[in-house]
């Protein structure tokens, strides 16, 4: 590669030596993927959504949008889950974004877009759902995002997919890809979200793109009620969604994606954690 560092990473340094091998013995992210699976419970957070929502009047406030949230704190404070391999080199990112698809409208016919949203670390539940809210409302209006917007573009143009995506791949083999170009892409992104739920279906594993440099995509399935017994032996009935995890186990270890998991699900038990800036719950 012509540089080391990257418009949107800079390459890890110090890194443990059977860290720094792994992408040597493991070429690609599907390769390097490992699958994880969990009923998260969303009681406690369903019932923050619908006080925060009646507090202010109007739907400001959605679960997806908590769960990014939470997906954005945990990604402050376990950083390794911030990094992507590209060839054979770790890459520390340098900004936080998530991307995920928006259905304009909830029928076959309707087309989809691509909505990637950039958050600053400092952020809290209400500025993530300020951002998170004016991308939903981009890209379901009629104007095109700009990843679609290329896409659209180079489609017009005889042999253009081909011929765009032949020289962006070499570009960014020799990480001399225009930021402007990584930054539109979805798929060169933190994390990569599916919210099946919203259409009523269970969670799925998803496929690791080699596109991009996205390492971890997240599938939320549709919610669903278990009783769950009580310290006192009692029952209660709770909502649960179904989250499954695809994840190149290449850039961290699996101790600190465990940490990571239990970190995640702590802040979605308590959501009222996400008001305060990050810091101390790693």
């Amino acid at each position: 590669m012509l540089f080391l560092d990257r418009t949107d990473g800079k390459r890890c340094r110090g890194l443990k030596p059977l860290n720094a091998i792994m992408p040597y013995i493991m070429r690609g992210r599907n390769e390097s993927a490992v699958y994880f699976s969990k009923d998260l419970d969303v009681e406690n957070a369903v019932k923050y959504v619908h006080r925060k929502n009646a507090e202010s009047g109007e739907q400001r406030y959605s679960l997806f949008g908590l769960i990014l949230a939470a997906g954005l704190r945990t990604f402050v404070e376990k950083p390794e889950l911030n990094r992507f391999v590209h060839r054979r080199g770790i890459y520390e990112r340098n900004h936080f974004a998530f991307s995920f698809i928006v259905k304009k409208r909830l029928t076959e016919e309707a087309p989809e877009a691509n909505a990637k949203v950039f958050f600053e670390p400092g952020d809290t539940i209400d500025q993530v759902m300020e951002r998170f809210n004016a991308a939903v409302e981009l890209a379901k209006g009629e104007m095109p995002t700009p990843a679609d917007g290329e896409v659209d573009f180079v489609g017009r143009i005889p042999f253009g997919r081909a011929i765009s995506t032949a020289i962006f791949r070499f570009l960014d083999r020799w990480n001399i890809a225009p930021a402007s170009m990584v930054r539109a892409d979805p798929l060169f992104a933190s994390a990569y979200f599916a919210n099946l739920g919203s259409l009523g279906l269970d969670a799925p594993f998803h496929h690791a793109y080699e596109w991009g440099t996205a390492s971890l995509f997240v599938v939320l399935g549709r919610m669903f009620q278990e009783d769950v017994r009580k310290s006192d032996g009692s029952a209660a009935r709770r909502h649960f969604i179904n989250v499954k995890v695809t994840v190149d186990e290449r850039i961290s270890e699996g101790i600190y994606f465990a940490h990571a998991a239990s970190l995640f699900q702590r802040l979605i038990l308590h959501p009222e954690l996400l008001e305060a800036p990050p810091g101390g719950l790693a």
